[in-house]
């Protein structure tokens, strides 16, 4: 399922921008275009297709004062606090005259941000100028048009390349320098006529220019003032931008014309490198709600739900896929329960053929097996499982009428008997050993002590026994 995007920039005389299906993790340029506007008539229903899902607009260059600002810290929300008095020492613009937005230059996160104001006119100006080429009048995303530009060169040259910007088309020039720890300074120029743009890009990258730099052009006008920036700065060696496209679905179009289209498609894809300022109206987009680079405050909730309607579909997909297995499995647990409980019934009356069902079941059992493993003790079935009675008999059955021997004492731990006794002689205990070994299903027989008793008269001896084995 995908959400329909409008990606567009509204300039003086041209109206450029892309249609664009997008879905969760991807966006896809499904159509371009680019119209050229030279009265109010012209910009009357130029963009169809609508209604859209999303709107991602530019705002012009010269709508936003801006400054790249060194703050003492790095946290973000005391950023975010301390930004906007420090941004209006340097600028004609205060905070009650529109929105404020601010990003880190680069990577890093550090103190140093490009911050702008734009005026509360500029942001009217555009969408009015929507409503009229789209017949919408909000947008999602207000992206200020330079800081798309950037990222477009940075996306097509290599975020660790040393390279200053020189883009130049009918809505002014973006000169910019940029470095792998991103943007180390920004110039916008108004747009004037070609002898007046030379010089002014000619002094701005003599003032801020690092040495050496690549000097990359790129813009619709950029092949046509080529040659005079080449003849006012010949100690600078000029080149374009890549032919390939950052970006996909613009083949067999020149991105190099239409570098803030390619900076908008990467912000509306979420891969546009910082700085990016948002300047979507408060209330309306919903990295307002966030405070991630948009403006300052939210007027309320009732925008949310519109920002987030494509994720909803999916998230309603999502969720019935989740009802779905969780009914699945849920059904799988159920049907492999009711196979246990028969298979469980079936051993019960196997078991307790007496005894019906009902509660208690465990407890019958364990009744049920105590009662049998104390009659397998006590059963018959060799010397293994003899009682200290029934060893007692086989003991005396065992010794020979010849034999003069008697028990005193017997101690059974099964398998080990222990029998204390005294005989006549030590031969009457040998001749015990040997019948105990021969007539009895004792496993061992051994004569652990015998000596003289202390009477005087025969012996005393010490057998221990091992049952198991044959029945005696």
């Amino acid at each position: 399922m995908s959400s329909k995007t409008l990606i567009v920039q509204v300039g003086r005389r041209r109206a450029i921008g892309a249609l664009a299906l997008s879905s969760i993790g991807s966006l896809r340029i499904a159509g371009v275009f680019d119209r050229q506007i030279s009265t109010d008539e012209d910009r009357v229903g130029v963009i169809a297709g609508g209604p859209w899902d999303r709107i991602v607009a530019g705002l012009p260059t010269e709508a936003v004062a801006h400054r790249i600002l060194d703050l003492p810290f790095q946290d973000r929300r005391r950023i975010g606090q301390a930004v906007g008095p420090a941004l209006e020492e340097h600028v004609p613009l205060s905070l009650d005259d529109g929105p404020l937005a601010w990003d880190h230059t680069g990577p890093s996160h550090s103190g140093r941000v490009l911050a702008g104001l734009a005026g509360a006119e500029s942001i009217q100006a555009v969408l009015a100028d929507l409503t009229a080429v789209a017949g919408v009048g909000a947008a999602r995303r207000l992206i200020w048009t330079p800081t798309a530009i950037v990222a477009a060169y940075r996306r097509a040259l290599g975020s660790a390349a040393l390279f200053v910007t020189i883009d130049l088309s009918d809505e002014g020039a973006v000169v910019a320098a940029v470095s792998g720890a991103g943007l180390d300074a920004l110039r916008v120029l108004a747009p004037c006529a070609d002898d007046l743009m030379v010089r002014n890009v000619a002094w701005s990258l003599r003032t801020m220019a690092p040495e050496g730099a690549r000097m990359v052009l790129g813009g619709h006008l950029a092949a046509r003032l080529r040659p005079a920036l080449e003849r006012a700065m010949p100690d600078l060696r000029f080149e374009t931008l890549p032919a390939v496209s950052p970006v996909e679905g613009l083949e067999g179009r020149d991105w190099r014309d239409t570098t803030a289209l390619v900076g908008l498609v990467l912000a509306a894809a979420g891969e546009a490198a910082a700085p990016l300022l948002d300047f979507t109206p408060a209330g309306v987009g919903l990295l307002a709600l966030s405070g991630f680079g948009g403006p300052a405050g939210v007027s309320g909730f009732s925008e949310l739900a519109e920002e987030l309607k494509p994720a909803m579909r999916w998230g309603a997909v999502a969720v019935f896929l989740g009802c779905v297995s969780l009914g699945i499995d849920y059904a799988q647990l159920l049907s492999r329960r009711n196979v246990l409980a028969a298979r469980a019934d079936e051993l019960y009356a196997a078991a307790m053929p007496d005894h019906g069902g009902g509660s208690g079941r465990r407890l019958k059992m364990e009744m049920r097996l105590r009662e049998l493993t104390s009659r397998a003790e006590t059963a018959g079935g060799g010397a293994a499982g003899m009682t200290s009675l029934h060893l007692l008999s086989a003991l005396s059955q065992a010794v020979p009428k010849n034999v003069d021997v008697e028990f005193d004492q017997l101690e059974h731990s099964p398998p080990s008997v222990k029998v204390t006794g005294h005989a006549g002689s030590f031969e009457s205990v040998t001749k015990l050993q040997e019948a105990l070994h021969r007539d009895t299903g004792f496993v061992s027989v051994e004569v652990k002590d015998v000596h003289s008793a202390v009477s005087g008269g025969g012996v005393e001896f010490v057998l221990a026994l091992t049952t198991g084995g044959r029945n005696p």
